[in-house]
């Protein structure tokens, strides 16, 4: 029988699971309490709350670190494809969407002894689902693997199952802005989560020496200026279910709109290659903030700032970028351009090269563990200053032993018993399991 005790709570309310990027678990939490979430919890690669539908509505709008928000509709255990199928066709779909909508199934399965092929579970919910509609109505949702109107999201682990509903539709860190990509672009909300946890303070001058596609920039301005990423969005996956309600959903985008605010902080990106900021300057334009970031042709290794006391991001070349360059005396280079060039600053820089990073020279006052993509990396944030580490410390009334740098990272040690970001409740089984296989249907 589907426990559905995991979605709706008290009357009104219900309970909700944001995902995003391993690392920006604490800063995903953080966002949605300003918003008014309920009952917050820390997930792998997700944030569990509650809240009403307004709230489901706002959360969407306002997300910078989010990917997707999912519903919940609740969790059953099976013994056999047939008591899948079977428990499948409980949930009340009927009550959810209407007919004459396109579906499609998100499928994963862990552990699984009767499910190998994660494109048979999604092909069994769906025929669950519309063999419902078509006893009820006599015709049925037909399917869209590209372009769905309702997703369904179904995560098998061992012999229990649990079922969502996809409230975003298209992932949110799809903000509409970016028309161009360069080489191996920063997601957007991977971006300003590391923007988040620089600790950027929306008024001073921030740097984007690498912009490639501008994202860092982009996402910084419309962070300083309050707009909301997903103010511009026509559709969401909650405006297809039966308890859409417009009104209300135009009701946040107005109160978004009126948070905005001139953008007082100077952000400049720069690149040393003409076609970068060619894209950067479409993305700027696609973002309706053209005037308000500045863009220029710069070589980082030879740029020295204008600007004073400022923040400056960075996201270097590594891995498969590289190719056959020489990945030490780059992360050399970096280190002693930013010693000389950029004095007075904040630095923060994301790379999966942990081994090219302890060449830089520079001791990081934070460090974050997180995924760029498939990709294992660390974001380090340094204090650039003139003279010996120990003297600068001193100089700000700070212990030196205390300012030693610490790992921080939100992912759940081996040990611990963290739910992942598409469960409701903590389970049992504390060691990650191995994914087979993702398919949609």
């Amino acid at each position: 029988m589907v426990n559905m005790n995991n979605s709706v709570t008290t009357a009104g309310q219900s309970n909700y699971v944001a995902k995003t990027f391993s690392g920006l678990e604490q800063v995903l939490a953080g966002e949605l309490r300003a918003f008014g979430a309920a009952d917050v919890e820390i997930l792998r690669r997700g944030v569990l709350f509650r809240g009403d539908q307004r709230l489901l509505y706002r959360a969407n709008i306002l997300c910078r670190t989010a990917l997707s928000i999912l519903k919940p509709l609740g969790d059953f255990r099976f013994d056999s494809k047939d008591s899948f199928y079977d428990q499948m066709r409980t949930i009340k779909w009927t009550e959810l969407f209407p007919k004459d909508k396109t579906i499609s199934v998100i499928a994963t399965a862990h552990d699984s002894e009767i499910f190998n092929n994660t494109m048979f579970v999604a092909q069994l919910s769906k025929d669950a689902i519309v063999d419902q509609f078509n006893e009820a109505f006599g015709s049925r949702p037909s399917v869209d693997t590209a372009l769905a109107q309702v997703r369904i999201v179904v995560n098998i682990q061992g012999d229990n199952c649990k079922v969502s509903l996809d409230s975003s539709g298209e992932a949110l860190f799809k903000r509409g802005y970016r028309k161009m990509g360069g080489m191996a672009p920063i997601n957007e909300a991977l971006a300003a989560g590391l923007i988040m946890l620089s600790g950027w303070d929306k008024t001073s001058p921030f740097l984007d020496p690498m912009c490639g596609s501008g994202t860092f920039s982009i996402e910084a301005a419309m962070m300083a200026a309050e707009i909301a990423p997903g103010l511009d969005r026509k559709v969401f996956g909650f405006s297809h279910w039966n308890d859409f309600a417009n009104g209300m959903l135009e009701e946040e985008k107005e109160a978004a709109r009126s948070q905005q605010k001139p953008l007082k902080a100077k952000i400049i990106a720069s690149d040393l290659v003409g076609k970068m900021l060619d894209i950067t300057r479409t993305n700027i334009m696609g973002a309706g903030l053209m005037g308000q970031i500045k863009v220029q042709k710069n070589d980082f290794f030879s740029y020295h700032p204008r600007e004073e006391n400022g923040w400056v991001l960075l996201n270097p070349p590594y891995g498969q970028r590289m190719k056959e360059q020489d990945i030490r005396a780059l992360y050399i280079h970096i280190g002693d351009t930013l010693k000389n060039r950029f004095t007075g600053y904040r630095a923060g820089i994301i790379s999966a090269e942990l081994d090219a990073m302890k060449h830089l020279g520079l001791r990081p006052k934070n460090r974050f563990q997180v995924f760029n993509g498939p990709l294992k990396a660390t974001f380090n944030i340094y204090e650039l200053f003139e003279g010996g580490r120990d003297d600068y410390v001193r100089s700000k009334g700070r212990n030196v032993e205390s300012q030693k740098p610490k790992a921080k990272s939100q992912q759940p040690k081996a040990n611990s018993q963290k739910p992942t970001a598409n469960s409701q409740k903590p389970t049992a089984k504390s060691q990650q399991p191995k994914v087979k296989n993702n398919r949609t249907i």
